[in-house]
């Protein structure tokens, strides 16, 4: 996701003198200083009878934004149907900004109560459409929202589009949009030279900077990597003799994998959740949602942002806050369930949307103080005869 940030003095007087100002008319002058970079997206399908051709699909994906100003906090809200002006209740974590006696809250993020599912991420190479006559514009940041509120698949998200003009009023949100519905449609929407560019997401990944398609075509880049144990070389070794035998060998495991870049750019997050997803299924392919979920929450950690690692630009440094992944969100749009973990606890936190009142506002906390560590001591058993067997 990203914000910029650099408050002029005339916009903090303005702010000072008041009060009441809207969301978009404090949020729109913050303009010029990238405060956050990354956002990672996935998807890991797997067999069910019960699916749209015998397959369901598991979406992950992480938010990572530094902290605007030192005031960003986060929580999860149903949005009922009254307040959207639209059709339908969705649930969504809210990013929550708080300047003064101004809170503003804008989901990234969010899945209604038909399963349709809408993400946002960084984009900075968007150039949205110009405003015409007729037609209603719409900000970027109201996207997410809008998108949830009024579609209940993509066919009729795009019908939306198609109806609106997405400008940028605000110059602020440079974004692309992830929708999948609970057909398993997937596809990306980004605004390139001022137009609407849909694609079939076929790789089912996404990350930020630059477009879609350069991301693909970086893919034949890597094609060096294996899913094999590295022996090409092997018809070539020469024992040395000692404690060195023959060479050259392959020594260790992960060889595999060598090559594959591990920094947190855009490009790397791509390459490393579209090999690692693959390798994976390829070597022990998914029999179910748990077998989904398991393989989600490894590649999640895979792009995790530990704050302080991604350096901050010196050139922002009054306003740029460290950048970190506040949460990760794994959801089913075929089960209409969302799972979403924060950075301090990283217990996944699960809520059905079947089973949720879209008539009223709910919330929960996305942090609830603890780590979500669980102290097993006195759970021990007195044989290991009574200890369940499992296996993975």
């Amino acid at each position: 996701f990203f914000y910029k940030v650099v408050l002029p003095s005339f916009l903090l007087g303005a702010v000072f003198s008041n009060r009441q100002m809207t969301k978009s008319s404090w949020i729109a002058a913050i303009v010029g200083v990238p405060l956050a970079w990354g956002c990672s997206y996935v998807e890991m399908p797997y067999p069910d009878a019960a699916g749209p051709n015998g397959t369901s699909y598991v979406i992950g994906r992480t938010m990572e934004l530094s902290n605007l100003m030192g005031s960003t906090t986060y929580d999860i809200e149903v949005v009922p149907r009254n307040e959207t002006a639209g059709t339908f209740g969705y649930l969504a974590p809210m990013s929550i900004f708080k300047f003064l006696t101004i809170t503003t809250k804008v989901p990234a993020e969010g899945m209604n109560e038909h399963g349709f599912s809408v993400s946002a991420l960084l984009f900075s190479q968007s150039r949205y459409e110009e405003p015409q006559e007729g037609l209603p514009s719409l900000r970027p940041e109201d996207v997410v929202g809008s998108l949830l509120a009024h579609c209940a698949d993509i066919q009729s998200a795009l019908k939306y589009l198609g109806s609106v003009r997405v400008t940028a009023q605000s110059e602020l949100f440079d974004l692309h949009w992830a929708l999948v519905d609970a057909t398993g449609r997937s596809v990306v929407v980004e605004y390139l030279e001022g137009q609407r560019v849909v694609y079939e997401n076929a790789p089912r990944v996404m990350t930020n900077d630059p477009d879609l398609k350069w991301h693909w075509r970086n893919l034949n880049t890597l094609t060096h990597l294996s899913p094999n144990f590295p022996t090409d070389n092997k018809f070539m070794e020469i024992d040395v003799g000692g404690d060195i035998g023959a060479v050259p060998r392959t020594v260790g495991h992960g060889w595999n994998l060598a090559g594959l870049p591990g920094d947190f750019s855009p490009p790397s997050r791509f390459s490393r959740l579209f090999y690692l997803r693959g390798y994976a299924m390829h070597a022990r392919p998914l029999q179910s949602e748990a077998d989904a979920i398991v393989l989600g929450t490894g590649l999640l950690n895979n792009v995790f942002i530990p704050m302080g690692t991604v350096a901050p630009d010196p050139a922002a440094a009054f306003m740029e806050r460290l950048e970190y992944t506040p949460y990760g969100i794994l959801k089913n749009p075929q089960q209409k369930t969302m799972m979403i973990r924060g950075y301090r606890n990283s217990q996944w936190k699960k809520l059905d949307l079947k089973h949720l009142d879209f008539s009223k506002v709910s919330s929960w906390p996305l942090e609830d103080g603890s780590l979500g560590v669980k102290d097993i001591t006195d759970k021990g058993t007195p044989s290991q005869d009574e200890i369940p067997e499992f296996s993975i």
